[in-house]
């Protein structure tokens, strides 16, 4: 449909465009209102702008208009507070004198109070809420009747959490749809004041255990940080950093120099520090979620084993409600999902649990993996055909005609070129892998979102620990220090556990393994292991990185352009000797400060 001039430019202020085919929409516009205009278009071909452009009118019913024209004269014509101010000063000096009367005292008046009620409308997205006044039951058909679901997907709430444990982040980490940012283990120190203390803990017997644990971590967290600052400043004074730098940064200022070099120095020293840091440390986030997942999840998490879980779900829920009021239907406690989260009464225990150490296992895999991509690729950039028809013919290929196809694929791939593909083409051969690291740096691992993952449900310390290498180049003092650290954190859970099996998990620091199985395509495995093996990445799940390409190339040597993988090798040699460069690709190279 045509827009006027005028709605044109009241549409302006909630789109990018009146006109354009293609066009975004601002946040002037509620996230709940778009995503129920959004719904439209499975039952509706008219143009989302049109939509909104009754809401503004008050017309998304029979209604009479609810919007006074004044306003709409307004939204047509600015959009700044002093532009409005003088718009609604002149416009009624003119309508005064127009009519025979007096720019008096008590005319000014009125037109002060007119000016004051106008400014109510300075942000144009309570034209909508006006508008959508005198329609609810626009929302009670959409959101109830119609596509409840559909809806919420498309409704992004943005929110952030501050002071919750590292058990609240690893929740959240688990949804698949919420993206975050979360504050960095490697920039910033952990106090005693950023404890999260249980209060079933705390109020029991059990609560001196706690505090005196995770007070002693904390302590022997910032001698372990000083020790690791005296030694990577030892091993890389100022003058040589500098000297390994580039160009443009032996240019600028000293003092930028001095907090780029402190910056680097105490974050490699907390990448070592961060192993004796508890669950219970508290962290900030900020994070997005789409209301149907936050709905799930709110459902869900009422029912979680820690009450700080169920006591901050309550207060997201109530949050999100005041940014989709109508969208958090169904988030009454799930039992049988709570049941799950609680361990299914210890249903699926095992007599024993064994310790183990960092390393990879490949879970599954398809043998058939090279000829399939092959086909895949080959079908989406021919001129048609089945995969059935690509794969025959892939088949009767030698090897080194498949490895061709492959060097084209990934012909001028530069190094911010992510994907191998524009497409899933490559992506819809999948592996599936389970990681054996440190909790620190599962964590990380976790945050691939595009992978499915699974996970034991508790943290423990049974499992053993990643105790790293560079302790014994820090010295005595600090391999005492972490394991004596250990040895308290273990004792504490052991003690917590018998009452609070739960509960325990506050007292686990980063550095207890822990195992995380991860499936995907092979474009996300490619992508994952360029990203993790980045040299400024903390050194406990780069290590895990370059294990998992090992792992993921013995499986699929053609990833590399092997027939055969050469065993009696590193892995190493394996990968810098490989024929087939640019398609599974690791960053070997060391940052200034390691080298």
């Amino acid at each position: 449909m045509g827009f006027s001039e005028r709605d044109k430019r009241i549409l302006e202020n909630f789109v990018t465009s009146a006109d354009d085919q293609i066009y975004a929409i601002r946040n002037t516009v509620p996230s709940e209102v778009f995503g129920a205009f959004g719904s439209y278009f499975s039952r509706n071909p008219e143009d989302f702008r049109f939509h909104l452009l009754r809401a503004i009118k008050g017309q998304i019913t029979k209604n009479e208009k609810s919007i006074p024209e004044y306003d709409l004269d307004w939204l047509a014509e600015c959009g700044d507070v002093e532009e409005l101010r003088n718009f609604v000063y002149e416009t009624e000096r003119n309508r005064i004198r127009e009519n025979g009367g007096i720019l008096d005292i008590h005319a000014s008046d009125e037109i002060m109070g007119i000016i004051d009620r106008s400014l109510r409308l300075v942000d144009p997205s309570k034209a909508i809420e006006r508008g959508l006044r005198r329609s609810r039951d626009f929302f009670e058909k959409w959101y109830g009747k119609y596509g409840h679901r559909s809806i919420a997907n498309m409704v992004w709430i943005p929110m952030v959490a501050n002071n919750v444990s590292q058990l609240f982040a690893r929740e959240l980490a688990y949804e698949q749809l919420a993206f975050f940012i979360e504050q960095s283990t490697r920039y910033v120190k952990w106090g005693r004041e950023s404890f999260m203390f249980d209060r079933d803990v705390m109020q029991s017997p059990e609560g001196k255990t706690m505090k005196h644990a995770l007070e002693f971590a904390t302590d022997n967290y910032f001698i372990l940080s000083d020790i690791a600052c005296d030694f990577f400043e030892n091993r890389n004074p100022f003058d040589q950093w500098l000297e390994k730098q580039s160009d443009e940064m032996k240019t600028v200022e000293e003092k930028v120099q001095r907090a780029t070099y402190e910056r680097e120095i105490k974050g490699a020293a907390l990448d070592v520090s961060r192993f004796l840091t508890t669950q219970a440390c508290q962290t900030n986030i900020a994070f997005i979620l789409d209301a149907r997942s936050a709905e799930f999840d709110n459902s869900t998490l009422k029912k979680h084993p820690l009450r700080e879980i169920r006591t901050l779900v309550e207060v997201l829920e109530r949050n999100a409600r005041q940014i989709v009021p109508s969208l958090l239907k169904y988030t009454e406690a799930n039992e049988y999902y709570g049941d799950k989260l609680n361990g299914s009464d210890g249903y699926y225990e095992m007599d024993e649990v064994r310790s183990f150490g960092k390393g990879v296992d490949v879970i599954s895999f398809d043998k058939d993996a090279l000829d399939k991509s092959l086909a895949n690729i080959m079908r989406r950039h021919g001129t048609g055909g089945t995969f059935r028809n690509r794969y025959e013919r892939v088949k009767g290929m030698s090897f080194e005609r498949k490895m061709q196809i492959l060097r084209r694929a990934v012909r001028d791939r530069g190094r911010y070129d992510e994907w191998v593909e524009t497409d899933e083409d490559f992506d819809l051969i999948k592996i599936a892998f389970e990681i054996r690291s440190d909790i620190g740096a599962i964590r990380d691992w976790r945050r691939h979102q595009k992978f499915d993952r699974g996970e034991p449900g508790i943290y423990t310390l049974d499992n053993g620990v990643h105790r790293p290498d560079i302790l014994v180049d820090l010295g005595r003092e600090a391999e005492d220090t972490f394991d004596r650290t250990i040895e308290v954190l273990h004792d504490a859970e052991i003690k917590i556990r018998r009452h609070f099996p739960f509960q325990a998990q506050y007292v686990v620091p980063m550095a207890a393994m822990h195992s995380l199985t991860m499936s995907g395509g092979l474009d996300q495995v490619q992508y994952l292991l360029w990203t993790r093996t980045t040299p400024e990445g903390n050194f406990s799940y780069r290590e895990d990185a370059f294990n998992l390409a090992e792992a993921i190339a013995k499986v699929h040597p053609w990833l590399l352009g092997y027939e055969k993988y050469p065993e009696g090798r590193s892995f190493r040699q394996v990968y810098d000797e490989a024929p087939l460069k640019g398609l599974l690709r690791l960053q070997t190279g060391e940052t200034t400060l390691h080298s």
